[in-house]
């Protein structure tokens, strides 16, 4: 390197010389550090991409493929001057949530409706299975004989709600342990409105189900009855037609009544048969317990509606679940089970035997919703309920 390659430069107070490039080589090196960076910054972006898609990858995969095959021929689409048949061809996913997505077709009068629906799937207690020869267990309840099996087992059902993503039809339903079910709800085709219902069976929905929401937590100042869900709606699942099944809620009730206190699983057909195919009040509910000897009888209470609260929460503090006559949501009497109460919330928990239309809850008081123990219980006068100021019930 000649001297005209260098310069003199001031370094610690003494003059030196240097290459003249020197500091463009720093920077080539200042580049090259910096290219490096982007390229690793670069490539870690694209790592953690990658390893996100493999990640949704295997999210998506982990989705459980199931089938409803609801091709039973009294499947039906009920309008106000003529029914039609109805069919469905339904196939998609569960996912851990219990997410479903499923597309296919709905057969009316064998035209086929192209469907794409989202819903929702839950786990429920249906009732208790019973080994042949089980020995039984006895326990008093205020009085009352309440009787399990050894070794019965808890029987589950899916409940199913979906909802097409054009509007058009609205469906809710059960899918049992043997697969064996089917959806009832509304359809609106053509600019009219339609009941609809189907019926047959899913393949890999009830097993995928993961949550027993069922399994309610206890708070202070609440209890909850271990009523097994029973729906109307079973009727038309086994093939005893859609009309039984729309009107057989107080045969639904004492089914849920009779294997709460007796441990036995009664097919709800048998009592709808025991009253004659109609549907059954609570004074034929308290005949048809005198005798399968289920310990609950008809009363009824009269006063205040503070009073009225009270009484149904002492019952069900002694665990004694109540079948009682209301005024449905829809303006009907309509026959449900009370199983329990929440004070935090102030209200009351049923089982609705309308698996479709009916609902859960009832708040005690007006103010607090339309559907209310006030209004539809306490002030309602229908069926055996006589009185304005109080309820008639089975316990």
């Amino acid at each position: 390197m000649g001297l005209s390659d260098t310069i003199r430069v001031p370094r610690r107070g003494v003059m030196i010389e240097v290459p003249k490039n020197l500091g463009g080589e720093k920077k080539k090196k200042m580049k090259k550090i910096w290219a490096i960076g982007i390229i690793a910054v670069l490539m870690c972006s694209v790592g953690l991409a990658i390893a996100q898609d493999q990640g949704e990858y295997m999210a998506l995969t982990t989705n459980k493929q199931i089938t409803l095959c609801l091709d039973k021929l009294d499947g039906i689409l009920i309008g106000a001057s003529e029914n039609k048949t109805a069919q469905a061809y339904l196939i998609g996913t569960i996912d851990k949530k219990n997410h479903l997505l499923l597309s296919g077709t709905i057969l009316i009068n064998g035209k086929p409706h192209a469907v794409d629906f989202e819903g929702k799937a839950e786990k429920i207690f249906v009732g208790w299975n019973v080994p042949e020869g089980a020995e039984p267990i006895y326990r008093d309840l205020h009085g009352k004989t309440m009787t399990r099996y050894e070794g019965a087992t808890r029987m589950y059902a899916c409940t199913v709600a979906l909802k097409d993503k054009k509007n058009q039809f609205d469906l809710k339903g059960e899918f049992f342990e043997d697969g064996i079910g089917g959806l009832v709800g509304t359809a609106v085709i053509d600019g009219m409105k339609y009941e609809i219902g189907l019926r047959g069976s899913s393949v890999g929905l009830v097993e995928e189900v993961i949550n027993d929401p069922d399994q309610t937590m206890q708070t202070r100042g609440s209890k909850y009855l271990d009523v097994p869900q029973r729906s109307q709606w079973e009727l038309f699942w086994d093939g005893h037609g859609y009309d039984n099944a729309s009107r057989a809620c107080g045969e639904t009730c004492a089914a849920m009544l009779e294997e709460y206190w007796n441990g036995n699983h009664p097919d709800i057909w048998d009592i709808w048969l025991w009253n004659d195919g109609e549907p059954m009040n609570l004074v034929q509910t308290e005949a048809y317990f005198d005798e399968v000897s289920v310990p609950c009888w008809k009363d009824d209470y009269q006063g205040s509606l503070t009073s009225n609260i009270n009484h149904v929460k002492t019952r069900i503090n002694w665990e004694w679940p109540l079948d009682i006559t209301e005024e449905s949501q829809w303006g009907n009497c309509h026959a449900v089970v009370v199983r329990g109460y929440d004070d935090s919330t102030e209200k009351f928990v049923l089982r609705d035997p309308n698996t479709w239309t009916g609902t859960n809850t009832m708040k005690w008081y007006d103010e607090a919703a339309n559907f209310n123990f006030e209004d539809n219980v306490y002030e309602y006068v229908g069926g055996e309920d006589e009185w304005s100021n109080g309820y008639v019930y089975v316990a």
